[in-house]
């Protein structure tokens, strides 16, 4: 019972962390990421080091295209970390959804 509680409050130490990433536009600087986003991130992984929480792993979905113009619609699987507290977030790693698929950038129905 002890490590559930425990693993909860990460979880929610994540979550505070978290939001306090997006509230500083400074700690987003040099990144893809806008305040914006927040609502479209979960918390993929909580890494822990001597009893507390170390860094926060969170992924993202993202739907980019070539260029503004562009007919392509892409769904991409972002993952970001950071470390705790107050780091930056690193790009970690991303999947295209849409290639995985079979598919080159459809745009979704509709169109």
């Amino acid at each position: 019972m002890a490590s559930w509680w425990r693993r909860r409050h990460l979880r929610s130490v994540a979550r505070r962390e978290l939001a306090a990433l997006f509230d500083d536009p400074s700690r987003l600087e040099g990144t893809s990421l806008k305040a914006a986003h927040r609502g479209r991130v979960d918390i993929v992984e909580i890494e822990e080091g001597e009893g507390e929480l170390a860094a926060v792993v969170f992924g993202i979905l993202r739907h980019p295209r070539p260029h503004p113009f562009s007919p392509q619609h892409h769904r991409v699987v972002e993952w970001w970390r950071f470390e705790v507290p107050g780091g930056r977030p690193e790009r970690a790693g991303s999947v295209n959804l849409s290639r995985r698929d079979g598919r080159d950038g459809e745009p979704p129905g509709g169109y």
